[in-house]
């Protein structure tokens, strides 16, 4: 089966984090794409700050390497898919934590076309979209986290720890293969498992690619997790393996 476009690149972007270096034609070989095809993907990732071309391959860029990952991934109708599920999720809900994150981020767009909410969010992209003239809005303080556009520290995780939410809707780096969701950042693994703990209902937002790779940190049990959101995208081999041990929504291809 054809490998999509956006899965080979993000395993190609995790070889170039593991080894600084990638060959095109092993790649070629063993993705059983063209020369060229890989030759767009080396360029893509350059593009994005994630590599640098050199002769054969490509050697991983000194760029700052997540932030360029979070800000610029292509599977944006994967995301926008997720945020639209997650709004039906919501039922009488009147406050929701919006954790950090691209996907998340999508959530806050579509948010603004629903009933007035109570909204704490620690996501500077995620704050800067919610329409506070229909929404509460409430940034927790912290201190400023580039990579991600987000609020860290002491401060972060004592607003989150002071107020209760009906439901969170958390990010995550990846969950292949992990007791359960997981962050690249020690310094936002804090605020999540607060969210995690002040919330009645917790649903990770995971988009397909996301089922391939995993984060150094593990928020928190699966057990704690009330369910996966994910795209149209995700294969049949991951929602059997992934649905016996966390109840998955999965998008419609039409949404």
């Amino acid at each position: 089966m054809k490998i999509p476009t956006f899965v080979r690149r993000n395993q190609i972007t995790t070889r170039l984090l593991k080894n600084g270096y990638v060959e095109a034609a092993k790649l070629a070989k063993e993705f059983q794409v063209s020369m060229e095809t890989i030759r767009k993907d080396l360029i893509y990732l350059e593009e994005s700050g994630v590599a640098h071309k050199i002769y054969g391959g490509a050697g991983l860029s000194l760029l700052d390497v997540e932030q360029k990952l979070d800000v610029r991934m292509e599977n944006l109708t994967q995301k926008q898919q997720i945020a639209r599920v997650a709004l039906t999720l919501l039922d009488e809900s009147k406050v929701i934590f919006l954790d950090a994150g691209t996907t998340c981020s999508e959530v806050a767009k579509v948010v603004n076309g629903r009933k007035p909410l109570d909204i704490i969010t620690n996501s500077l992209l995620a704050c800067e979209t919610l329409d506070a003239s229909h929404h509460n809005v409430l940034l927790t303080g912290g201190r400023k986290r580039d990579k991600n556009m987000s609020l860290v520290g002491n401060w972060c995780v004592q607003a989150i720890s002071s107020v209760h939410a009906d439901v969170c809707f958390l990010g995550t780096s990846g969950i292949m293969d992990r007791k359960g969701p997981t962050t690249h950042s020690y310094q936002e693994l804090e605020a999540k498992q607060a969210m995690v703990r002040q919330s009645d209902r917790v649903y990770v937002l995971v988009d397909s690619s996301k089922f391939q790779g995993s984060g150094l940190h593990t928020v928190c049990d699966w057990n704690k997790i009330d369910g996966i959101i994910t795209d149209s995208s995700l294969s049949t081999k991951n929602y059997a393996k992934y649905k016996k041990i966390v109840p998955i929504i999965m998008a419609q291809e039409d949404e």
